[in-house]
């Protein structure tokens, strides 16, 4: 212990063994007596008094010593910044670097005196909230070749379900899943067990689904075709066997 705490401490102890008398402390514990008295003096006044080390020692920060500049650079900070996209953090990701700022700020006529190192500028950047990465404001949206071509499609399709005798499916294949006595989420009909080791099932199925958008009807098949797409050709093609049209 050190400063204020210690002698917070000392204070305790000579009030609790000798009576709050700093002679007495001094000679049975071997403390200074002036260190002691001070101590006394800041439990019974609870003001702590401060050493000119410390009050007067150590460098401020380049922010604290020139605070139009540190406004000035986060004027330029901000500028092309963007806040983390997680938004878990007070983080803002800035292009601006070390070397740019330091010549901003010249552009501005701040003088050398007033501009740190590099390696310094660089911490005050990351004080302030700003970490160097590249920004992108907004990602453009691709724009396929066939993009008209597919809404012009739709807006047929949407004009052909007023026609008498047209129905639209919605249809989706999955990837392929096990198939077995496996325990999925702990749901079960019936009186079935699952195993919980060795499995020794190799088969593979592929689950397709097709909805009558109309009647919310809901037709699952499941294939043992390796590909996604076979899967879904086969599954329509039973789909309308089903239903007996030419």
């Amino acid at each position: 212990m050190s400063g204020p705490k210690r002698r917070a401490f000392e204070a305790e102890m000579a009030l609790k063994y000798c009576g709050g008398n700093p002679l007495r402390a001094e000679a049975l514990f071997g403390w200074g007596r002036q260190t002691v008295a001070l101590g006394l003096a800041e439990r019974r006044t609870g003001l702590i008094g401060l050493g000119a080390p410390a009050a007067f020692s150590g460098r401020k920060r380049w922010e604290d010593q020139h605070p139009q500049a540190a406004a000035a650079l986060r004027q330029l900070a901000d500028a092309p910044s963007q806040q983390d996209p997680t938004f878990r953090t007070s983080l803002t990701y800035t292009r601006l670097t070390a070397q740019a700022a330091l010549q901003a700020l010249r552009e501005q006529g701040y003088r050398e005196a007033q501009l740190p190192a590099p390696s310094t500028m660089a911490e005050v950047l990351n004080r302030m909230g700003f970490r160097l990465r590249q920004v992108v404001k907004a990602k453009p949206q691709k724009k396929l070749k066939e993009t008209d071509a597919i809404f012009d499609k739709i807006k047929k399709d949407d004009q052909a379900m007023s026609a008498p005798g047209v129905k639209r499916w919605s249809m989706d294949g999955k990837a392929t899943v096990h198939s077995g006595d496996y325990a999925r989420g702990g749901l079960t009909r019936g009186d079935n067990q699952a195993r919980d080791h060795e499995m020794g099932c190799k088969e593979k199925d592929v689950p397709c689904g097709i909805v009558e958008e109309d009647s919310a009807a809901l037709t699952i098949t499941f294939g043992s075709a390796y590909k996604t797409s076979d899967c879904i050709v086969d599954a329509l093609a039973a789909k309308w066997d089903g239903l007996g049209c030419p």
